[in-house]
């Protein structure tokens, strides 16, 4: 676990020139990956949340506790996509060694106008939510190691 929240601290603090050359292609895969943890909000699909998961992931949550694998990571999914829709932005991208891309994303609630027009608008918390994504072998990436900082929708007062 130590070793885990290190790389991921290691990863997310690092700034190496060496990176300024894969920018794109991190680019490419935050934005992909994104638009896939999206899709699984929009339908509201627990299962399809945590298939973006490895089996053996580790979420590290907002109040300290630490989520292993498939259903604990379930168990902190079920809590919070019952209070609403939900979308992740986009901040920042940095490629690793190893086959890995750092995401850095704001995580919104989605809200709908009841004007008619059914404009979106995304509320942020106030937080980030750091992932370490994994190209796995099928060739989809997902998130090895996920940091939440800051405190959830679900649990602001």
């Amino acid at each position: 676990m130590r070793r885990s929240l290190g790389l991921l601290l290691l990863l997310v603090t690092t700034v190496g020139t060496g990176w300024a050359a894969e920018i794109e292609p991190a680019r490419l895969v935050a934005e992909k990956t994104a638009a896939e943890w999206n899709a699984a909000f929009e339908r509201g699909q627990l299962d399809a949340i945590v298939s973006l998961y490895e089996d053996n992931a580790m979420l590290l949550q907002p109040n300290g506790v630490v989520a292993h694998g498939g259903s604990e990571i379930r168990a902190f999914w079920q809590k919070l996509i019952g209070q609403g829709e939900y979308a992740m932005d986009i901040i920042s991208v940095r490629a690793a060694q190893n086959g890995t891309v750092v995401a850095a994303v704001r995580f919104s609630d989605v809200k709908t106008l009841e004007n008619g027009n059914h404009q979106r608008l995304h509320y942020r918390y106030d937080g980030v939510v750091y992932s370490v994504l994994r190209q796995q072998s099928d060739g989809r990436w997902k998130a090895e190691v996920q940091r939440w900082d800051g405190e959830p929708p679900s649990q602001r007062g």
